[in-house]
């Protein structure tokens, strides 16, 4: 089950691939599935076809699902999670069952600030630039960017929505050099908060969602100031 930790996750690096792939930087790599030695071969003769052009483009993963650290690349580091600022502090609830003992159960945070590093990394001011280009389209300084909820990239590339403001907040609240001096390594590195990310809620059995009450306004000439309050 996919849950919204996921869900920004794979948002992000989605939206980061979708630019790169319209500046013809990168490669899509649901084109080389399924994995086996043909499609790999496949993958590298498209990736040397770019030369020079090529960005690889890396999700949250560790060093080794990202090979070689090859330059130019974007990588995408989940950092920390935080409380939101919707919600409460995690607690636990105790009830009193029938012979009197208590049944404790937890309740979670309702949501949560996520952390993210995007890491720039070049050996020359000219790509770092095209890095810098891909990130700030792809992903908003402060603002939103839509989830990534298709099952595959080609069905997300296709969405005719994806251009209209999404529902997953970023701002970016910090920034440091990351520079790799002795091998001549530029390295700069943005931390991304995912503010108030949903955490999925199930609601106890016997406690339906009460509806919300409309709000009908009389402004009829002889009753302009009545306001009326009635269930749907």
């Amino acid at each position: 089950m996919e849950t919204s930790q996921i869900v920004i996750e794979r948002s992000l690096y989605a939206s980061l691939l979708r630019v790169a792939l319209k500046l013809n930087r990168t490669v899509n790599p649901e084109d080389f599935q399924p994995i086996s030695s043909k499609s790999q071969m496949m993958q590298e003769r498209a990736i040397k076809a770019l030369g020079n052009k090529y960005i690889g483009i890396y999700g949250v993963g560790n060093n080794q699902s990202r090979g070689i650290k090859q330059v130019p690349r974007i990588t995408i580091d989940l950092t920390a999670y935080y409380p939101g600022d919707l919600g409460v502090e995690q607690f636990i609830i105790g009830d009193i069952e029938d012979n009197e003992q208590y049944a404790l159960y937890e309740q979670p945070f309702e949501t949560k600030d996520t952390m993210f590093d995007i890491h720039l990394v070049a050996n020359n001011s000219q790509d770092m630039r095209i890095l810098h280009q891909i990130m700030y389209t792809a992903l908003p300084a402060r603002g939103y960017i839509k989830p990534f909820i298709e099952s595959t990239i080609s069905e997300y590339l296709n969405n005719p929505g994806l251009y209209k403001t999404g529902n997953i907040f970023l701002q970016i609240g910090n920034y440091y050099d990351h520079n790799d001096i002795d091998h001549g390594i530029l390295e700069k590195v943005y931390t991304y908060t995912c503010v108030d990310g949903l955490l999925d809620q199930k609601l106890a059995d016997g406690n339906p969602v009460s509806p919300i009450k409309e709000i009908h306004t009389d402004i009829s000439p002889e009753s302009s100031d009545k306001v009326s309050f009635t269930n749907p």
